[in-house]
Protein backbone atom coordinates (compact mmCIF):
# COMPACT_ATOMS: atom_id res chain seq x y z
CA UNK A 1 0.00 0.00 0.00
CA UNK A 2 1.57 3.32 -1.06
CA UNK A 3 1.93 6.09 1.50
CA UNK A 4 0.77 9.57 0.58
CA UNK A 5 3.32 12.27 1.22
CA UNK A 6 2.04 15.65 2.35
CA UNK A 7 4.09 18.44 0.77
CA UNK A 8 6.07 20.56 3.20
CA UNK A 9 4.95 23.76 1.46
CA UNK A 10 1.46 23.49 2.93
CA UNK A 11 2.80 23.29 6.44
CA UNK A 12 5.39 26.09 6.22
CA UNK A 13 3.03 28.57 4.56
CA UNK A 14 0.94 28.77 7.69
CA UNK A 15 3.99 29.31 9.89
CA UNK A 16 5.41 31.90 7.53
CA UNK A 17 2.17 33.90 7.63
CA UNK A 18 2.22 33.83 11.42
CA UNK A 19 5.87 34.86 11.48
CA UNK A 20 5.19 37.78 9.15
CA UNK A 21 2.33 39.03 11.31
CA UNK A 22 4.33 38.63 14.49
CA UNK A 23 7.22 40.53 12.92
CA UNK A 24 4.93 43.37 11.84
CA UNK A 25 3.36 43.54 15.30
CA UNK A 26 6.83 43.69 16.88
CA UNK A 27 7.94 46.50 14.55
CA UNK A 28 4.77 48.51 15.32
CA UNK A 29 5.20 47.96 19.05
CA UNK A 30 8.82 49.14 18.89
CA UNK A 31 7.80 52.23 16.88
CA UNK A 32 5.14 53.19 19.44
CA UNK A 33 7.58 52.63 22.31
CA UNK A 34 10.23 54.75 20.56
CA UNK A 35 7.76 57.58 20.05
CA UNK A 36 6.63 57.44 23.67
CA UNK A 37 10.25 57.37 24.89
CA UNK A 38 11.33 60.32 22.75
CA UNK A 39 8.41 62.51 23.84
CA UNK A 40 9.50 62.45 27.46
CA UNK A 41 13.24 62.82 26.92
CA UNK A 42 13.66 66.44 28.08
CA UNK A 43 11.65 65.92 31.25
CA UNK A 44 13.61 62.74 32.10
CA UNK A 45 16.95 64.48 31.63
CA UNK A 46 15.88 67.46 33.72
CA UNK A 47 14.60 65.27 36.56
CA UNK A 48 17.96 63.47 36.78
CA UNK A 49 20.02 66.66 37.02
CA UNK A 50 21.38 67.99 40.28
CA UNK A 51 19.01 70.71 41.61
CA UNK A 52 21.69 73.43 41.62
CA UNK A 53 22.76 72.59 38.08
CA UNK A 54 19.13 72.46 36.91
CA UNK A 55 18.37 75.84 38.52
CA UNK A 56 21.35 77.39 36.73
CA UNK A 57 20.22 75.88 33.41
CA UNK A 58 16.68 77.13 34.07
CA UNK A 59 17.94 80.71 34.54
CA UNK A 60 19.91 80.59 31.29
CA UNK A 61 17.01 78.99 29.41
CA UNK A 62 14.57 81.59 30.77
CA UNK A 63 16.79 84.51 29.72
CA UNK A 64 17.31 82.99 26.27
CA UNK A 65 13.58 82.35 25.81
CA UNK A 66 12.74 85.92 26.80
CA UNK A 67 15.30 87.32 24.33
CA UNK A 68 14.25 85.02 21.48
CA UNK A 69 10.53 85.61 21.98
CA UNK A 70 11.06 89.40 22.05
CA UNK A 71 12.67 89.27 18.58
CA UNK A 72 10.49 89.32 15.48
CA UNK A 73 11.02 86.54 12.99
CA UNK A 74 12.02 83.92 15.56
CA UNK A 75 8.56 82.46 16.23
CA UNK A 76 9.65 78.86 15.66
CA UNK A 77 12.65 79.23 17.94
CA UNK A 78 10.44 80.95 20.53
CA UNK A 79 8.01 78.01 20.52
CA UNK A 80 10.86 75.54 21.03
CA UNK A 81 12.33 77.65 23.84
CA UNK A 82 9.06 77.95 25.76
CA UNK A 83 8.29 74.25 25.32
CA UNK A 84 11.61 73.42 27.00
CA UNK A 85 11.14 76.11 29.64
CA UNK A 86 7.74 74.69 30.61
CA UNK A 87 9.30 71.30 31.41
CA UNK A 88 11.48 72.62 34.23
CA UNK A 89 10.16 71.97 37.75
CA UNK A 90 11.40 75.48 38.61
CA UNK A 91 8.93 77.01 36.16
CA UNK A 92 6.48 78.59 38.61
CA UNK A 93 3.37 80.71 38.13
CA UNK A 94 5.10 83.65 36.46
CA UNK A 95 7.09 81.34 34.20
CA UNK A 96 3.99 79.33 33.24
CA UNK A 97 2.24 82.60 32.33
CA UNK A 98 5.18 83.51 30.07
CA UNK A 99 5.04 80.05 28.48
CA UNK A 100 1.27 80.35 27.92
CA UNK A 101 1.62 83.79 26.31
CA UNK A 102 4.26 82.56 23.89
CA UNK A 103 2.83 79.16 22.99
CA UNK A 104 1.37 78.95 19.50
CA UNK A 105 -2.37 79.51 19.29
CA UNK A 106 -4.54 76.57 18.27
CA UNK A 107 -5.60 76.71 14.65
CA UNK A 108 -7.98 74.77 12.45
Amino acid sequence: MPVKVIPDSLDTGRGARFGWRAGLALVLLLAVFGLWWSLGTDARVLSRMEPVERARLFDVTRRNAEAICATRGFEDRCRAAVELLGKFPECGTECQAFVARNRPRASR
